[in-house]
């Protein structure tokens, strides 16, 4: 990593805020975007205020409201931190504006957004990180950091960038989020897993307005939760994945040490926005698909429950039903 490089981050929602708080903590060079008026001025106003696991309040990131204000900005890294949704809109702007030694990191929930990426910049400009903390945005812009379940993972997609990601997990790690480089033969593997996990409770949260907590207190929640879990296991297993024996009590205790908040996917919901359903729920029942005998029916429920709530938001069209969806 280049020192008079900047890092820039894309987002400033919790994940986003986050990350560039922990980055101006220790004083790093940071360029936060982020295209909401609103969010901007609490910004402005307040700094990143951060509570939660540790509680400060950090400035001296330099705040933008586009893309463009990128161009020409000798930028070393951009962590990509918004909703996988965004993409398709995001990453023309971003081949056009990005220094060209730029590197892009998908700091984002689900299978495939770093797939979407490397189909604009080469793999060795591409990585994947796989976020293990949570938090919210509260009405007057003070971010919770609610959990975190260190570390985070930084994955390649080539093996050429390795080496840069591990100066960057040891930059995150300074900067108080532990974070770990891993080989370019597990970053699939531990993005799978990360995402059955995140498939457990986001659209069973969302659908039930329940708190992630409750969904693990309940009986039948419970249940379901686990009913997930054993479906995304069984999927990961038929691609080549496995995580071991005791890979649903490591699942079980990681979501019993989630913190008492809603998940993302219910707050997009309040929002009337569009969720990442697709690339969570939605993406292990499209895999699923490809073995036809495979039972993932929770799946398809949960994914079924939050497409038609984004349907009567008037923020998807009623014939936009993804295939799995509609073919049994």
């Amino acid at each position: 990593m280049t020192a008079a490089k900047p890092i820039a981050v894309l987002g400033a929602g919790p994940v986003g805020s986050i990350l560039a708080a922990n980055f101006a903590k220790i004083g790093h060079p940071l360029l936060l975007v982020e295209g909401a008026a609103e969010r901007r001025e609490q910004i402005t106003r307040h700094g990143l205020s951060i509570k939660g696991r540790e509680s400060f309040n950090a400035s001296g990131a330099e705040l933008v409201a586009s893309l463009d204000d990128l161009k020409g900005r000798p930028v070393d890294t951009l962590f990509v931190c918004t909703k996988t949704w965004s993409l398709r809109n995001i990453l023309p702007v971003l081949a056009r504006v990005l220094d060209p030694e730029c590197l892009v990191v998908s700091f984002q929930n689900g299978i495939g957004p770093e797939d979407e990426i490397a189909r604009h910049f080469p793999q060795d400009r591409v990585a994947r990180g796989i976020v293990n903390y949570a938090g919210g945005v509260s009405e007057n812009g003070e971010v919770t950091m609610a959990w975190f379940n260190p570390p985070n993972y930084l994955g390649p997609l080539s093996e050429s960038s390795v080496p840069r990601l591990r100066e960057l997990a040891g930059l995150l790690s300074k900067a108080g989020l532990e974070t770990q480089a891993i080989p370019l033969s597990d970053t699939k593997k531990l993005v799978f897993f990360k995402t059955i996990l995140n498939s457990a409770l986001n659209a069973l949260c969302a659908a039930n307005g329940i708190t992630m907590r409750q969904a693990m207190t309940y009986r039948h929640t419970r249940n379901l939760a686990r009913m997930l879990i054993r479906e995304g296991l069984t999927v990961a297993t038929a691609v080549g994945y496995t995580y071991g024996e005791n890979a649903m009590e490591v699942c079980m205790k990681y979501l019993d040490e989630g913190g008492d908040h809603l998940p993302s996917m219910w707050t997009d919901l309040q929002r009337g926005t569009r969720t990442e359903i697709e690339y969570i729920n939605g993406k292990i029942v499209k895999i699923a698909k490809m073995f036809k005998t495979m039972d993932v029916d929770a799946n398809i429920f949960f994914t079924s429950a939050i497409v038609t709530q984004e349907i009567k938001m008037g923020v998807r069209a009623p014939d936009d039903i993804p295939d799995y969806l509609t073919h049994f």
